[in-house]
């Protein structure tokens, strides 16, 4: 026996108990760490030592922030743990008792690994490399560790697979994205978004309509915009990260995600198809009808979960039975279930979409469940999932009456679709409006902005932006007006004027720019080099009561349509900012406006890198092909944010390839305010500015 580590214990013998479930699940001798091969050559005073020593060992982890209660629970059973052992007559007999039971359990536990082995080797001749990995998380449903697996599967050939190229969709960015799901799940009260499709609903049957996707996408884009800065808005732009780079990229990037998707689905239902088909080695009808709608839940279409669940199945070494008729002869119960016809009639609601008439037969089933309760667990398991489908329907219908009022119609449409389609009896019958009617509003304000920018980009090109902002009036999230938008120019106004007016505020005045249907942004400019918003306006001059006593402020004004805004003019220019040479001396600081610059910046594998400072999750990368950017807010400049999650997915910053080159490139740190504004640096370090060849 060697000398107990608790290092060593601790990670061995606490992390296999709580990974199997308690004390339940374990027995003294392991709880002990003393050998079971051992325990004849061992003496009485070895096996007391033993047992005291990792006595101390719990009284002293009671505080252990992973393993407290676990360790609470063995001080509390260590009179009767440790009397077993100390005690030579009753150890012997509890050794034989144990030695026995790890031979079952450890046949159980190889069980499900043993069957997919052989799977495997019936296919393949062997086992696949490829497939290893695979093996091991089979095996850790049954409680066994990597290394035991490795073990077992030492007994047969391991089959190398071809090398592949590494593709978009590494193991990390599949983490990333779960990761980022499931926080969105958290931030927004709305329905599962299992996948990247559920997050646009699009059905992934549907996965191949690629401009399907990208409308819906753009879409999504374009609410992002709308959000306030804030963890939402952070969440939404990751995702529509991964969204272009998986499923708007190409087919096979597209493919390889379905199949991921396929994948997780598969590690979550595999021990639940295990434990339907444990007693009769058969699928059938009411649990593969369960375990389909799990996987369809999980974000496969109806044929792919169908054929996840049949394979599935084959490595458990059972077939699939879809009918009811299929299943095993019951013994006919001792008198009639009246509760039945009620369950049987409230499963066809819901598939039928009707979850209000299926509560009411749950009602009536509850009534005629009888005096003995027979029959509780299926009617609770059916009101569960009204319950569910209720709430949902409800979340989807607050949804798409908020996006209507907001004549939000991409957005409100698959709400409403959805609630058609799983609750169509949600509403009163005379509440108005229902949901066919606004499906009939939401369908007939895109097709109207459909047509109204199709008029526009074949029409003249004066009218070209009142057509677009006529379709924006109409469905304010028409991806293809706001498409259009942002590919026509605002042109900047001219000949900004600021005027000290006896009341001691200023009048800025400026002359109006050709583009129609414009509104105005005034910013002044602060002494640490931001910029404050002074207002918004449809006239051509605005008057600052709260300008500066003293001095005359520079203002910049900008118009702005749809959101999208042009060059700014200042007023100590006259014309669109042209940035000052001596600036560029003041902005270069370690810590431009408090903010932690970046360093080290560079060029590595065709990539920008830098050292992020601590704290900074965000920068801005600001470009100009003649010369440096001065500052980053640089009119004449072109600039992005990245965030730090970007870059660990890339490698680096990107640099776009319409971008000229060589060009000037700066790197400026953001700082997120409590209140979810992104505050830039007022200007860049010394060694945050890189000439790019590219």
């Amino acid at each position: 026996m060697q000398a107990f580590d608790p290092n060593d214990y601790r990670k061995r013998v606490l992390a296999d108990v709580e990974r199997r479930g308690g004390l339940e699940e374990s027995d003294p001798f392991e709880l002990y760490d003393i050998p079971l091969d051992e325990v004849e050559s061992l003496s009485d005073a070895e096996i007391a030592a033993r047992v005291e020593e990792v006595w101390g060992f719990w009284q002293r982890q009671r505080d252990h922030p992973k393993y407290r209660v676990l360790v609470g629970l063995l001080v509390d059973a260590h009179p009767k743990l440790s009397r077993v052992l100390l005690d030579s007559a009753v150890r012997r007999v509890e050794a034989g008792r144990i030695r026995e039971m790890r031979e079952r359990r450890d046949a159980d536990r190889y069980e499900m690994l043993d069957a997919a082995i052989s799977r495997l080797v019936q296919r393949h001749g062997g086992v696949p490399a490829g497939k290893v990995p695979g093996l091991e998380e089979i095996g850790a449903m049954g409680g066994l560790s990597a290394a035991e697996v490795t073990t077992r599967l030492r007994r047969h050939r391991v089959i190398e697979d071809a090398p592949t190229p590494a593709g978009v969709l590494t193991e990390q960015r599949r983490q990333q994205i779960r990761q980022l799901l499931s926080e969105w799940e958290r931030l927004i009260d709305g329905e599962p978004t299992p996948t990247l499709f559920a997050l646009l609903r699009v059905d992934p049957a549907k996965a191949g309509q690629t401009q399907e996707i990208r409308l819906r996408a753009d879409a999504l884009r374009a609410r992002s915009r709308e959000l306030p800065p804030g963890r939402i808005r952070v969440v939404l732009d990751e995702l529509l990260i991964h969204i272009q780079d998986v499923l708007e990229s190409d087919e096979a990037t597209l493919r390889e995600y379905l199949r991921a998707v396929a994948e997780d689905v598969a590690t979550e239902l595999r021990p639940k198809v295990r434990a339907a088909v444990l007693v009769e080695d058969e699928l059938v009808g009411d649990d593969f009808q369960y375990l389909l709608d799990e996987a369809m839940r999980l974000g496969l279409d109806r044929a792919d979960a169908g054929r996840v669940l049949t394979e599935i199945a084959a490595e458990l070494g059972a077939r699939v039975s879809t009918s009811a008729s299929t299943a095993p002869p019951q013994p006919e119960p001792p008198a009639p279930r009246l509760w039945e016809a009620p369950l049987k009639a409230a499963r066809a609601a819901l598939r039928g979409g009707r979850p209000r008439e299926a509560a009411r037969h749950v009602e009536e089933a509850h009534r005629l469940v009888g005096p003995n309760g027979g029959g509780l667990t299926q009617i609770r398991s059916v009101s569960d999932e009204v319950d569910r489908v209720l709430n949902e329907a409800q979340t989807h219908w607050r949804d798409a009456t908020a996006a209507c009022a907001a004549k939000r119609y991409v957005e409100a449409l698959p709400h409403l679709e959805q609630v058609r389609r799983t609750a169509s009896d949600l509403l009163p019958p005379n509440q108005v409006p229902n949901i066919d009617q606004l499906l009939a509003e939401a369908r007939e304000a895109i097709a109207e902005a459909d047509r109204f920018v199709a008029e526009a980009q074949a029409g003249p090109a004066d009218a070209r932006m009142r057509g677009l902002l006529a379709a924006v009036e109409v469905c304010a999230d028409h991806a293809g007006a706001a498409t259009a938008l942002a590919e026509s120019p605002i042109e900047a106004p001219q000949r900004v004027e600021a005027t000290r007016l006896a009341n001691g505020s200023v009048l800025v005045a400026w002359s109006p720019t050709s583009t129609d249907n414009v509104a105005y942004r005034v910013t002044r400019l602060q002494p640490d080099g931001s910029w404050r918003v002074v207002g918004r306006t449809q006239a051509t001059e605005l008057e600052d009561g709260g300008a500066p006593a003293v001095g005359q402020p520079v203002y910049a004004v900008a118009a702005a349509v749809a959101g999208r805004y042009s060059e700014i003019t200042r007023s100590d220019i006259g014309e669109a900012a042209k940035p000052q040479g001596r600036q560029e001396q003041s902005q270069d600081d370690r810590s431009p406006g408090g903010i932690p610059a970046v360093s080290g910046l560079a060029e590595q594998a065709g990539l920008l890198v830098f050292i992020w400072p601590t704290g900074v999750t965000e920068v801005m990368a600001v470009v100009r092909p003649d010369q440096p950017p001065i500052t980053p807010d640089d009119p004449q400049a072109r600039s992005w944010k990245v965030t730090n999650m970007r870059y660990e997915i890339d490698g680096g910053v990107r640099i776009p390839p319409d971008i000229p080159r060589p060009c000037h490139i700066a790197i400026a740190s953001c700082r997120r305010e409590p209140n979810g504004k992104l505050t830039v640096a007022a200007g860049f370090a010394p060694n945050a500015r890189i000439r790019w060849f590219g």
